[in-house]
């Protein structure tokens, strides 16, 4: 049976990225993610009974639209209620399951636990479609020695309607910098979101500026991702860009994206829009090509990925997240994402440290 999902934030046209066999779709559970936001429609046909994880489910990819984003959070999410899954590429039906180890690993108390006590925010809850995101915040102060904050959303979105261009996006850096003053933080992440329809800007500038100035800060309130930009700051005192998978190919290239970095990351820039909204101001940057790190830990802290992968070039696309590179990675790597990934987003690092994570 096929289910398709799709989100009311994207406006342009949508359609089936490629069609499978009707003899496929007649025996397998299959769910076409169109774009992203979507995670929690395919949370609720789990609730109505329409999708059985205790069947494997095949999740059908689009390359645009944060389709693959959003497939891997519910594909994260599938394994973590024990049930498995696939991302399909194009013209892929077969049940094959590959024996490819995994590039995950159970990360060591030195590579987790800060030996200064560390306080992180959490503005507003973290963003309804990561349903695979989830932390315990007492885990986190015994295993991390970070301390999570929760922070009203309203400590932001008081600032009511902004100018929707620069200065309204700078009037939100001023905030949560303030923010992160009044809360003695030294990270934080956003349900940036939420001002989309009450600040009418977005949080891009205010994020990539707070991590330029050395305070990680994260999107759509993602918890797992903050804890993640705080680990690569502490083994390799490097920016985090944190991204939005686009494309994996099974050679292991994979592209990229999303809508801020630290402006220090980049060779050059401009800015934009916001892509899912068209609103606010969002980064356009290009990074240098060279060697860098793929990092993610589990919200549950008892996985991490590592890996050293070369950037090879970027690009500009109007139907994806602002800033957009292709990077080279394994098999082994293109297959981690395709059948059990760590969530969505993930963290890009320059310099190759991976061994830094392995202690």
């Amino acid at each position: 049976m096929l289910h398709i999902l799709s989100s009311s934030l994207h406006q342009e046209k949508l359609s089936l990225p490629f069609e499978l066999p009707e003899s496929f779709l007649a025996t397998h559970q299959v769910v076409a993610v169109l774009t992203g936001g979507t995670e929690g429609k395919f949370v609720q046909l789990v609730k109505e009974g329409q999708i059985d994880l205790q069947k494997p489910v095949y999740l059908m990819v689009s390359g645009q639209s944060n389709s693959l984003a959003a497939s891997l959070e519910i594909l994260s999410y599938i394994r973590q209620h024990n049930g498995t899954g696939k991302v399909l590429d194009k013209g892929q039906s077969d049940e094959a399951e590959s024996t490819k180890e995994s590039v995950t690993r159970v990360p060591s108390k030195a590579v987790l636990h800060s030996d200064t006590m560390l306080r992180l925010g959490v503005v507003g809850f973290p963003s309804d479609w990561l349903i695979a995101s989830h932390v315990d915040y007492r885990q986190v102060l015994e295993k991390m020695n970070c301390e999570v904050v929760d922070i009203p959303i309203e400590e932001v979105t008081s600032l009511g309607e902004a100018d929707p261009g620069m200065q309204g996006a700078e009037a939100i850096y001023r905030r949560l910098k303030e923010l992160v003053e009044k809360y003695d933080l030294q990270g934080v992440t956003l349900r940036c979101f939420d001002l989309l329809t009450t600040v009418k800007n977005t949080g891009c500038i205010a994020l990539s500026k707070l991590n330029d100035e050395g305070i990680p800060a994260a999107c759509e309130g993602d918890i797992p991702t903050l804890l993640t930009m705080m680990v690569c700051k502490r083994l390799t005192g490097e920016l985090c860009f944190q991204v939005n998978p686009a494309r994996i190919q099974a050679d292991g290239e994979m592209l990229f994206a999303h809508c801020t970095l630290p402006l220090g990351m980049t060779e050059k820039h401009e800015y934009t829009t916001h892509f899912e909204s068209g609103i606010g101001v969002a980064i356009h940057g290009e990074l240098p090509a060279g060697g860098y790190t793929l990092v993610k830990l589990s919200g549950d802290l008892q996985r991490i990925l590592a890996v050293d992968v070369e950037l090879e070039r970027c690009q500009y696309e109007q139907n994806l997240c602002r800033t957009q590179v292709w990077i080279k990675a394994t098999p082994e790597v293109a297959h981690y994402f395709l059948t059990d990934p760590i969530a969505n987003h993930h963290v890009l690092i320059k310099g190759h440290h991976a061994k830094e994570f392995r202690n």
